[in-house]
């Protein structure tokens, strides 16, 4: 599985990154991206999550994510701020499963 993660900057996100990659299965492909980086990044991936300091760009990533026909959540901002890279992995098994359907 490929998950995107975007966000205003990456500072914090790739914190979540990190500590998501340690408890994702090998071959997982897990990466970030600014919300500038969106429209070039999203057709690379299985599933996008949209970190709590883009809420204002949420409904715009989320258009595009459908037209790329990529599953697309955003994150939690209590889940985020904790780093709690094992929800937040799951909120991505989860949502690319409810694309899927």
């Amino acid at each position: 599985m490929r998950i995107l993660l975007i966000c205003a900057a990456g500072m914090s996100t790739s914190l979540v990154v990190k500590r998501m990659k340690e408890i994702a299965p090998e071959g997982t492909i897990i990466e970030y991206g600014t919300g500038a980086e969106v429209a070039q990044k999203i057709k690379n991936f299985d599933v996008v999550l949209i970190g709590p300091q883009l809420r204002y760009k949420k409904d715009q990533i989320l258009k595009l994510a459908e037209e790329n026909n990529v599953p697309a959540d955003f994150i939690d901002p209590v889940t985020y701020g904790r780093i709690m890279a094992d929800k937040i992995y799951q909120q991505a098994l989860d949502t690319y499963e409810k694309g899927k359907k």
